[in-house]
């Protein structure tokens, strides 16, 4: 029976907020550098084909570093160029602001520009290279939110909200506009407009930003009691954020913007927000990279960016080494003091625990507990990193505390923390102190798929309770029919009770889902070996063997295979 637990933590990208675009890098290689005869004489070669190689791996940074060297060798080289200021632009490099000049055609150079401008004061220079971009959907969607703000810039507030209000009914960024014109309004002290725009834009799905802007204007105008009502339904829609309420509650009378800069990475930021398909993953990581140029506190854009380079848009997608370092990088900055640093503390600890670094990861989460002792969550994710990292000695004490926490009875949702205890108790050798802790849990949470499967599973390892154990697991397999580890502990338990031709059908289901894992291959060796297959299990015992199994399985496989076969061995 494996497990297979969901992360207590969801990632918070899908609460932040609510083109012909230009192609990420990646591009044909460039023909100067494609010469045959070129490849033993000209240096820049080496450096192209790294930073290919950086850019293979998601490693934007590294490959706008080895593009630069490129240049130095072959500065004409125009393809190098327009390569290397995208993997700046996604790494956040400065390469990318050296370029942009020699890139008068590319809508994204000219957006830089236009940002540097603005940056820079100069609202009227940066108007001209939003006039000047191409006109296309990548223009018609971002033009008219960077020249609003920059006619802001320019002190006409009219004009501004004059240039998005034809925008307000577009089909697909519609409450994008409609929120940066409230922004506008409420940012030049026109709180009539203000009042008006705000109420047009839709609070029916509540997210982090959006609660953010929208508590902060009711503050602001005195209605504290709505500003908190919207922070309290924002955490009951996304319970990971409750980490962030104190502080968001604390700076709720603070102005989301200040300046029309601030206004100009709102824009990117909500528009990146917006572009929720995997496939638009480049632009949003570009648009996400300008809000931070613009503004490096904007903590929601980093929120979003690092989910972003881990994919996390992509079901089951496993991120790769250098991305989750990227993303650790982009979540680096914010400060303890930033409403979204438990969050973003949060997601940095998740990260290095996938990266094999528990310690590090629980020495940052420690650190939020020492602030917030009573936060039952905080100690459920330091018990968590703890027992995937196989420390569940080290994990009880937090999932201990966090239950004395949850209250007495404990609510529904605490089945959590003891089912978790229970595994590390399981784990530890101590089935007396983890039975009554997983059947608690099953208590709290009885059409729990998890907890059904775990506690079936053991109660048949130990031939114990089969009938009880069956029920469980055939309840258990209704509830997900498409889990492996559930069809797996059915089958198990039919070849515990010497149902083998049932068993062998569940195993092989089993196997189907989930076909690399060690334990299932095992146990469809097993149920082969009692139907007088011998060779159908031997094939599955050798395959288990190939499947990394822990040492405790791998044992036993050996010990079968030498019993049952070793004798036929020349």
């Amino acid at each position: 029976m494996p497990i297979f637990l969901p992360f207590r933590r969801a990632s918070i990208a899908a609460c932040i907020m609510l083109s012909a675009c230009a192609a990420g890098p990646g591009g044909s290689t460039p023909a100067s550098l494609a010469k045959p005869s070129l490849a033993a004489s000209n240096p820049a070669l080496g450096a192209f084909l790294a930073a290919r190689y950086a850019d293979s791996v998601d490693d934007p940074a590294s490959a706008a570093g080895f593009y630069a060297t490129a240049l130095k060798y072959d500065p004409a080289n125009e393809q190098l160029a327009e390569e290397g200021f995208l993997t700046g632009v996604l790494s956040g490099s400065l390469e990318a602001a050296k370029l942009a000049p020699r890139l008068p055609g590319n809508a994204l150079a000219m957006l830089l520009r236009g940002n540097q401008a603005a940056l820079d004061g100069n609202y009227t220079a940066a108007a001209k290279f939003f006039n000047a971009l191409p006109h296309d959907q990548l223009a018609a969607m971002i033009e008219p939110l960077l020249l609003a703000w920059t006619q802001f810039g320019q002190g006409d507030e009219q004009t501004a909200l004059n240039t998005l209000g034809p925008a307000f009914n577009d089909n697909n960024f519609g409450a994008v506009y409609v929120l940066n014109a409230a922004l506008i309004a409420d940012a030049a002290g026109d709180t009539k407009s203000a009042t008006q725009l705000y109420s047009a834009v839709s609070g029916d799905s509540p997210n982090l930003r959006l609660a953010q802007i929208i508590s902060s204007w009711y503050a602001r105008q005195g209605q504290s009691d709505r500003a908190e009502a919207v922070l309290a339904a924002l955490v009951a829609a996304h319970p990971d954020l409750a980490i962030a309420l104190p502080q968001l509650e604390k700076q709720m009378r603070d102005p989301v913007i200040s300046t029309p800069v601030q206004g100009m990475a709102e824009a990117y930021l909500t528009l990146a927000a917006s572009l929720s398909q995997p496939q638009a993953s480049f632009l949003r990581a570009v648009f996400l990279r300008f809000a931070l140029e613009l503004r490096p506190d904007l903590s929601a854009a980093r929120l979003l960016l690092a989910n972003t380079q881990i994919n996390s848009s992509v079901p089951n997608y496993t991120p790769t080494k250098v991305q989750m370092q990227n993303a650790i990088a982009t979540l680096a900055p914010v400060q303890p003091s930033d409403p979204l640093y438990g969050p973003a503390a949060l997601q940095q600890a998740a990260l290095l625990a996938s990266l094999g670094k528990a310690d590090q990861a629980v020495a940052l989460v420690d650190q939020m507990i020492a602030s917030q002792p009573n936060d039952a969550g905080l100690l459920a994710a330091a018990g968590d990193i703890r027992r995937n990292a196989g420390q569940c000695a080290q994990a009880l004490p937090y999932y201990q505390k966090a239950i004395v926490l949850s209250g007495n009875p404990p609510p529904p949702n605490a089945w959590t923390l003891f089912f978790d205890r229970g595994i590390c108790e399981d784990q530890m050798g101590n089935w007396s102190a983890a039975e009554p802790d997983i059947e608690q849990a099953l208590k709290l949470s009885p059409d729990q798929p998890y907890v059904l499967n775990y506690l079936g599973f053991s109660w048949a390892q130990r031939d114990e309770h089969l009938d009880e154990a069956k029920a469980m697991l055939t309840k258990a397999a209704g509830l997900d029919p498409n889990d492996g580890a559930v069809q797996d502990s059915l089958g198990y338990i039919e070849l515990k009770r010497g149902n083998t031709k049932r068993a062998l059908a569940l195993l092989i289901q089993a196997v189907e889902l989930i076909p690399d894992d060690a334990e299932v291959n095992a146990h469809l060796g097993d149920a082969f070996w009692q139907a007088g297959q011998p060779l159908q299990a031997a094939y599955q015992w050798d395959r288990a063997l190939n499947l990394n199994p822990d040492p405790a399985l791998k044992a036993e496989l050996e010990a079968k295979i030498n019993q049952h076969f070793a004798a036929q061995t020349p």
